[in-house]
């Protein structure tokens, strides 16, 4: 197989043109470079392509039956080519993206539509899963794109903060009189808890925010349920406390179906329980321009550039 390809087209933009020099301005390189580019396909393939007839160089017979030949398939070939350069430069086709359904819910939903109405030929597949599988999903090549509450720790992946959550201790007016209102660590201590998973995620930093990081963490965990709904749900149907995102229990607090917990400490300062949410996806992910579109309208909180149609930046930049 021959091995020059530039040369090939060289010599098929030589035919076209009539003269090096012309082929040279179309080619966006010197007449010098395309007398070398033909010369070494000439030794490359131990066959003269041209003669001097005067001043001028003509085609042999070998050069004429080759460029009759790339001329029925190099001009599909280009045909190819731009096609596919072009589906690299549009926001065309599908993107997946995977993350927890109360965000998206909140944060994804009213933004979405002016993603779509911007790039209309854009097409997003949306999954909804906890963080740890959405990592997994990603490396697997199962998703483009991904919203986690925690950092993963995989070095394949390119992670930024794309937003903040604010965490509250939150629990049922009946549970309360049940039960009474907590104030200190020990007081919260005692209580019952419905979790996120094993990691305690929500539960733990705020727990640590409120008192310290020396406090022990909470031992009575009587559910385990990765869906922050159901979270909700149980909370209000009196189950125990939970920690949840402000967003997702705004209106329960304000309806009084939930009482948010303000816990006493003697730190002066306590940090803010909030949360950060990471966009991640594969370092090695394909640059497409629909792939860097959502990434980036991501990463701007879902804002549009109304004077850009595809970002041009890369995967890690």
């Amino acid at each position: 197989m021959l091995g020059n390809h530039e040369a090939l087209w060289t010599l098929w933009e030589v035919s076209r043109a009539g003269t090096h020099a012309a082929a040279a301005a179309r080619l966006g390189i010197t007449a010098s470079a395309v007398g070398q580019q033909l010369k070494a396909l000439e030794r490359h393939m131990g066959v003269v392509l041209f003669e001097r007839v005067g001043r001028r160089a003509r085609l042999t017979a070998a050069g004429t039956a080759l460029v009759q030949r790339l001329g029925e398939h190099l001009p599909a070939l280009d045909a190819a080519l731009e096609e596919a350069s072009e589906a690299q430069r549009a926001v065309r086709g599908e993107v997946s993206l995977g993350g927890p359904w109360p965000f998206f819910r909140h944060w994804l939903r009213p933004r979405l539509p002016g993603l779509l109405e911007h790039f209309p030929e854009l097409h997003l597949d949306v999954r909804f899963d906890v963080p740890s599988r959405v990592a997994r999903r990603l490396l697997d090549g199962e998703l483009d794109l991904g919203i986690v509450g925690l950092l993963p720790e995989a070095p394949g992946l390119e992670v930024r903060a794309v937003a903040q959550e604010r965490f509250l201790a939150v629990a049922s007016p009946a549970y309360l009189n049940r039960w009474g209102t907590p104030r200190s660590a020990r007081d919260f201590a005692a209580h019952r808890f419905i979790a996120f998973d094993a990691d305690l995620a929500m539960l733990a930093p705020w727990w640590r925010a409120a008192f310290g990081p020396k406090e022990r963490l909470p031992a009575q965990v009587v559910c385990r349920i990765a869906n922050l709904d159901e979270m909700q749900a149980l909370a209000e149907a009196g189950v125990g406390l939970a920690v949840l995102p402000d967003y997702l229990v705004e209106t329960a607090v304000r309806e009084g179906r939930l009482v948010t917990l303000t816990p006493d400490t003697p730190r002066r300062s306590p940090r803010q329980p909030w949360g950060t949410l990471w966009v991640a996806w594969r370092k090695a992910a394909a640059p497409t321009a629909r792939f860097l579109a959502v990434r980036d309208w991501l990463l701007a909180g879902g804002r549009l550039d109304k004077d850009r149609r595809a970002p041009g930046s890369r995967p890690g930049d």
